[in-house]
């Protein structure tokens, strides 16, 4: 990604954002693209590329605590509502009107309240892994939710969160930079099932130095790219995510969400992975049928970073459901 398109725009509660901005050519609508954990605007680099000469507009930002944005100390700054408005406030510094919303990871709950409170700001949804997350005003019982996941899709999924709420789960993986990028970043989708989703196996792979080569789907440039990104942003504003949903912190603002704002009604596109350890179809496919039952639904035999995984099928996806949205020469 040119470092030339990078911008920095301080959003209405003071907080600065970095963020990649290519405008749009003339008729073409802009893509909203919002990254999760652990990562940055790199993330998506394969589809700027791809999507850029093509003509559509890009808002790319390193999400709250990402790459060189910023990084607050308050946990309650990580409220998902506040940080959509952010995103707007991006899109108001550049003149956007209506975008495309399209997420992965934490980005696809950042654009789930998008969804909910500036839904006129939106053309279309896509959810990429994770599926679109309806308000949650109940309060987070972790191990409640790890049992009932460990029940109900027969792995605990969420076991990692439990390391990620402890205080020092940054300092950690920030000592053993490499380990922990090796078992987010697996060979195999399948080694999630033993060093990532069981509680208590993450801390213990990167405790120990563990480490293992790359995935074939990761150039060495790519990898190093990711590596000198968290060694300079570090980790504690990321897994802040983790923390203010554990402690419920988003609950008061989705109490407040009328029901009716749930519903999406716009066009939505939700790419799932099958082989997800930490996402199972089955955790995501009920929200879409339930809350966007029209939604265009594309199943990809891969893990979690379906981006990387499966670029040239990721990018014709997302190209032929934007194709037939009807967008072009749209005022954007």
């Amino acid at each position: 990604m040119d470092s030339a398109l990078y911008k920095d725009a301080t959003v209405s509660r003071g907080l600065t954002y970095h963020y990649f901005y290519s405008p749009a050519t003339a008729g073409q609508p802009t893509l909203l693209l919002l990254h999760g954990f652990p990562s940055s605007s790199f993330e998506w680099h394969r589809q700027v590329e791809y999507f850029r000469p093509k003509g559509y507009g890009l808002v790319v930002p390193d999400i709250l605590g990402a790459g060189k944005t910023a990084k607050p100390e308050d946990l309650d700054a990580f409220r998902l509502k506040l940080i959509a408005q952010d995103i707007i406030d991006l899109l108001d510094a550049e003149g956007l009107d209506k975008v495309v919303g399209i997420a992965h990871d934490w980005g696809s709950w950042i654009l789930s309240r998008l969804a909910n409170l500036h839904d006129q700001r939106f053309h279309a949804y896509a959810w990429n892994a994770v599926a679109y997350q309806p308000p949650s005003p109940q309060p987070m019982d972790i191990d409640a939710l790890i049992e009932y996941l460990k029940v109900h899709t027969g792995d605990p999924r969420f076991g990692y969160w439990k390391f990620f709420n402890t205080e020092d789960a940054h300092v950690v993986c920030e000592r053993h930079l490499d380990s922990f990028l090796h078992v987010l970043y697996p060979q195999s989708p399948e080694m999630w099932f033993e060093w990532f989703t069981p509680v208590g196996k993450l801390q213990e792979w990167v405790e120990a130095n563990r480490t293992t080569a790359i995935p074939n789907w990761l150039t060495q440039e790519e990898f190093a790219t990711i590596r000198r990104t968290l060694e300079k942003s570090g980790l504690k504003g990321l897994m802040a995510y983790y923390k203010a949903a554990v402690r419920s912190l988003n609950c008061p603002d989705e109490a407040k969400i009328p029901h009716e704002a749930w519903t999406v009604r716009k066009p939505v596109l939700f790419i799932v992975t099958t082989r997800d350890a930490a996402v199972a179809p089955e955790m995501g496919l009920p929200n879409i049928k339930k809350y966007a039952p029209q939604a265009k639904i594309v199943e990809l035999e891969v893990g979690h970073w379906i981006q990387l995984e499966a670029t040239e099928r990721v990018n014709a996806e997302w190209d032929a459901w934007l194709e037939g949205l009807g967008l072009r020469d749209v005022s954007v």
